[in-house]
């Protein structure tokens, strides 16, 4: 577990709107929130039923309809900080770039007509704000480096957000993790649910567990994000006043390659490693849903369907990176959140905790 950030001063009464409240982060969040001192949550998403089905307020709306966000204003005026981690994916792992920025415009319009007045909005970026997901970029990313435009679009969302606060008397900042890991149900966009999936298909094929990127990304170096070190710093920089107008890098605080994790993954699953096979894991786990039902049933497991396991598109997008992906964390720790997490440490840890929850066989 991460080591405690000291907390800059002692919260007040805190209403926080958890934007994406499903998935990996917002559950996580929620719970983080819920258990500090002084926070009520509310929850937004477009389901009609939050994370813990009623044990925080609940709004349920599409973002990209203004039509019945405007109708939540009422709603919205107790707020004090907002938590945006909401995105809009299409088929295949495709980021819709305008619906992404138009999702953050619609909900910021309502928060400057609702009765109240937000303190602090924090944006949920990544490191696509430095272009490794399209190619080798400057290492170590830091945060005062120009945003690569036609990697996401985090620099019109964070642009249209200090133009509305400067108007409204906002405070903001932007945290930026890279691969977050954790335990989730339902959340296919997780690298520690893709991967325990894909070892226990693969050990039901009587296979090696082998890495299904091609051999450059085997050997590539990245930083990862614990999703408990990622709650913990999203709410100090919320709160801690010298964060406001700040943007940083949350990640574990050390890099490994995956050639070098790989062997303790495997042993996790009592399985041999094996090399890179540049395999796209879409293509080989499509019909696999048959395989995985026959595991779920000999094990014993919570039933989940394959494609609630792991988004295989997400997978193969994360494994297919052949460069380096390292953000340094230095200014995060210059302004006092030093928590750090072994990453392999981590990986072994989520990976026994989804087999403790009946998750993974």
């Amino acid at each position: 577990m991460p080591e405690t950030a000291t907390r800059a001063e002692e919260p007040a009464s805190r209403h926080a709107l958890v934007v994406g409240a499903s998935g990996l982060l917002g559950p996580h969040l929620i719970d983080r929130l819920s258990a500090s001192p002084g926070w009520r949550v509310t929850t937004l998403s477009r389901r009609a039923a939050g994370p813990d089905d009623g044990a925080c307020p609940h709004l349920s709306a599409d973002l990209l309809d203004a039509e019945r966000l405007v109708r939540l204003a009422p709603k919205l005026a107790p707020v004090t900080h907002v938590f945006f981690g909401s995105r809009a994916l299409g088929e295949g792992y495709r980021i819709d770039h305008d619906a992404n920025v138009a999702m953050l415009a619609n909900l910021l319009a309502v928060l400057e007509v609702a009765r109240g007045a937000p303190k602090h909005i924090q944006l949920m970026h990544g490191l696509k704000w430095y272009g490794f997901n399209l190619a080798s970029a400057k290492i170590p990313g830091r945060e005062s480096d120009p945003p690569a435009r036609q990697a996401s679009f985090y620099a019109p969302q964070r642009e249209l957000l200090i133009g509305l606060a400067e108007r409204n008397g906002w405070t903001w900042s932007t945290i930026r993790p890279h691969l977050v890991c954790g335990v989730a149900t339902e959340s296919p966009s997780n690298i520690v649910s893709v991967i325990g999936t894909f070892a226990a298909i693969l050990k039901a094929l009587g296979e090696p567990l082998w890495f299904p990127g091609p051999e450059a990304s085997f050997d590539a170096v990245l930083n990862v994000t614990d999703v408990d070190l990622l709650t913990e710093a999203m709410e100090w920089a919320a709160t801690e006043p010298r964060c406001a107008g700040e943007d940083f890098n949350i990640l574990n605080g050390d890099c490994f390659r995956w050639r070098d994790v790989w062997p303790a993954v495997a042993a996790a699953f009592g399985m041999k490693a094996a090399g890179a096979r540049g395999v796209k894991l879409a293509a080989f786990m499509a019909d696999k849903a048959p395989l995985w039902q026959r595991i779920v049933a000999e094990n014993g497991l919570v039933a989940s369907p394959l494609a609630a396991m792991g988004d295989w598109d997400f997978a193969d997008a994360s494994f297919a990176v052949a460069w380096h992906q390292v953000a340094a964390v230095t200014k995060a720790h210059r302004f006092g959140f030093t928590a750090m997490v072994d990453s392999e440490e981590m990986l072994l840890s989520y990976l026994r905790a989804y087999r403790e929850r009946r998750l993974l066989p």
